[in-house]
């Protein structure tokens, strides 16, 4: 049996996820996608072209919520793979549709949590290695990093990971450390000489987008604009930014028109701001899209995002 694991690139929980597919299945293909349509599309070519295949195909799908505008192509792509006697599973902690359950349900197993107290790798461990003490292991460590728990040590995969999302070759080092933790090795010293690299890189940038914070007061909420920076780890920095600016709300933006979202309380939930954005996704911690307006005038992300706050709040009031 053919295996394949797409999962997301750019956290702890995405990696983790997929190297608990690869504990089970050591054979596995595996994929790092972020939100966007055109990574969606990849899940959708590879199921296509499987089905040319005589060998029987599983496709896993971890931490990757669902894009509802793809709904019904993937829907007619789950229905003509699986007459060819493939097997799918999606399993996820975001937020998903009812419409969008109803709809596939019947083509795809689903594995969801509605409760928002678990991540996609607890998910992957409760479904594919119930027991496995080693998997237990990564799917703890990984939900203390995706509700920032700090109750026990990880060493800096984070910064890792965001590190490696700047080659060109991101997706052979991402698979690569994926295999390693999945062999139970959880730091060595190519990533200790990786991590000494980018401390320079990370140390720099920090500097610099301090200097440019902007605070605005947005209904009752306190809400910072922070530049983004390939070399920093949003989710690590937003606590260093919440503690200079006790703001309630972090906004990172960069020239690409991307934003990823943080919260400092429960005030509001992050994926509620991103779903108005476009591929919006996440979770009430964190989460991340695309702005509708131009990403090189900070004045025009500001108005978008206070129009969708005031939305949210139910509030025009400035």
């Amino acid at each position: 049996m053919r295996v394949t694991l797409f999962s997301h690139e750019s956290d702890v929980d995405g990696i983790f996820s997929s190297s608990i597919g690869l504990i089970r299945y050591p054979q596995a293909r595996t994929f790092f996608l972020d939100y966007r349509k055109e990574s969606f599309m990849k899940i959708i070519n590879q199921i296509f072209f499987s089905n040319e295949s005589q060998e029987k195909n599983l496709f896993i799908v971890s931490d990757l919520g669902f894009n509802d505008s793809l709904l019904s192509i993937f829907k007619s792509t789950f229905q003509n793979s699986k007459n060819a006697n493939n097997e799918f599973i999606w399993v996820d902690h975001h937020p998903w549709s009812k419409n969008t359950i109803d709809e596939v349900s019947s083509f795809v197993e689903l594995i969801l949590d509605n409760s928002g107290s678990k991540c996609a790798s607890e998910l992957m461990y409760e479904r594919l290695l119930s027991g496995n003490a080693y998997a237990y292991h990564l799917a703890n460590l990984a939900h203390t990093t995706d509700f920032f728990t700090k109750n026990q040590y990880l060493s800096p995969l984070p910064e890792i990971i965001r590190y490696y999302l700047n080659f060109n070759d991101s997706y052979e080092r991402l698979s690569k450390l994926a295999h390693k933790i999945a062999n139970g090795i959880l730091w060595d010293i190519d990533m200790s000489e990786d991590y000494t690299r980018y401390e320079t890189l990370r140390d720099t940038d920090k500097k610099r987008v301090l200097n440019d914070l902007k605070i605005k007061k947005i209904n009752d909420l306190n809400v910072v604009f922070v530049k983004s920076s390939p070399y920093i780890q949003t989710s690590i920095f937003s606590e260093e930014v919440f503690s200079l600016t006790n703001a309630d709300v972090a906004i990172f933006y960069g020239k690409n028109g991307k934003i990823s979202i943080r919260r400092n309380n429960d005030k509001i939930d992050c994926n509620a701001i991103a779903l108005n954005l476009i591929d919006g996704g996440g979770h009430k911690f964190a989460a991340g899209g695309t702005i509708h307006s131009d990403p090189n005038q900070l004045d025009n992300i500001i108005s978008e995002i206070e129009g969708i706050i005031h939305k949210l709040k139910g509030s025009i009031n400035n």
